[in-house]
């Protein structure tokens, strides 16, 4: 641990604050004095100070909490943690040694959420994740999180229905905080290295042309109800310019610019420009400020999605998502190039891939057919 004057930085009185430096932190100790009153080689204040004696004791108290601090940390072989320091250091707040070591799991994915860029659908995800994890092991901590754990865990999800891919995703999210923990000197390694997860498969459901052409049939007789026909009328316009549901509920009038979508994506923070077809425009009134739809959350809207489509007559179980794919697999499936999908979708070429082979099984289906009519 050094102390140090940041002197290049300096407030209207000419004053520094002090700094605990510890590793690559750097902590303020409240403390703050002129340059000509500091002693950088003894770290601590010059007799010439004003307050020389009553800021000495308190510094040299805090100095010698801090040197406490650290020396329990290398006797116990416990990684450095900020938030801790600052909470010893400050409130004389002891945390106990299994508390630094192995912390509550619960607590680090919100520590990883708080850190960690992510987008609102994402934090969702997450917060189900920590729930999931104290029904099947309450108050469980760190170390708790191992090879038999995450067994049990899928085991868990299985029986409460959920897919393989969802179980794939929700591991993989776990994994990310672990890594996180490495990164941050909780762990030396991964405890979750030989926890082996499946591709995820591209079984993505989508609308064929005439299933989306009956949807939009459905949508200009007006015969819904109030609030399916709002519902439908956001879907359609995500099956033409692939916004995800949470670009949905943020779109604005503003974004809207030379018939062109241009906004920063929620989930990847990638900016996107989409070309409005003409029956997109026909959606949505410019003429009004604000956002551009009324929507309803997320899992409301899966459940207007299935009462249109039955009302349709098309037999899937359609969720929000699905005028994603639709837009990425009727795009392929039209002739447009892969590279512009990916632009419009904000995606890589890796992704779009997907609906390409997707189309590729629609055409092996539909030619096994072929010479077997009438």
């Amino acid at each position: 641990m050094k102390i140090y004057l940041r002197t290049t930085r300096k407030d209207a009185k000419g004053q520094s604050v002090v700094y605990f430096i510890i590793h690559t932190e750097w902590i303020s100790t409240n403390f703050k004095t002129a340059p000509e009153h500091w002693d950088a080689a003894n770290e601590i204040f010059k007799p010439s100070h004003p307050q020389f004696a009553q800021l000495t004791g308190a510094f040299i108290l805090l100095k010698q909490r801090a040197k406490n601090y650290l020396q329990q940390l290398e006797l116990d072989r416990i990684a450095f943690n900020k938030k801790h320091f600052l909470s010893y250091l400050f409130n004389n707040t002891k945390v106990s040694v299994e508390e630094l070591a192995n912390p509550l799991f619960a607590q680090l994915i919100t520590e990883y959420i708080n850190n960690t860029e992510l987008g609102f659908e994402r934090v969702k995800h997450y917060q189900v994740i920590k729930s999931e994890i104290e029904a099947i092991a309450h108050n469980c901590r760190l170390l708790d999180v191992d090879f038999k754990f995450i067994h049990q865990y899928k085991k868990h999800l299985l029986a409460k229905k959920n897919c393989q891919n969802t179980c794939t995703r929700k591991i993989k999210q776990i994994k990310a905080v672990i890594h996180y923990c490495q990164k941050s000197g909780l762990l030396k390694m991964d405890p979750l290295a030989f926890v082996k997860l499946p591709a995820i498969k591209g079984n993505k459901q989508y609308l064929t042309a005439a299933e989306l052409k009956t949807l939009e049939i459905l949508y200009q007789q007006g015969t819904l109800t109030d609030a399916q026909q709002c519902c439908l009328q956001y879907f359609l316009f995500s099956c033409y310019t692939a916004l995800r549901f949470s670009d949905i509920q943020k779109i604005e009038v503003a974004n809207i610019v030379n018939g062109s979508i241009e906004m920063e994506q929620q989930k990847t923070k990638r900016k996107v420009f989409v070309p409005l077809i003409d029956k997109a425009a026909a959606l949505i009134n410019t003429n009004t400020a604000g956002k551009l739809f009324a929507t309803f959350t997320n899992q409301a809207s899966n459940r207007f999605l299935k009462e249109i489509t039955l009302a349709a007559g098309i037999e899937k179980n359609l969720t929000y998502h699905c005028s994603r794919h639709t837009f990425g697999t009727l795009s392929i499936y039209w002739g447009i190039p892969q590279a512009i999908v990916a632009e419009i979708m904000g995606v890589d070429i890796t992704t779009v891939k997907v609906y390409a082979q997707i189309i590729d099984e629609v055409k092996i289906r539909e030619m096994s057919k072929w010479g077997k009519v009438g």
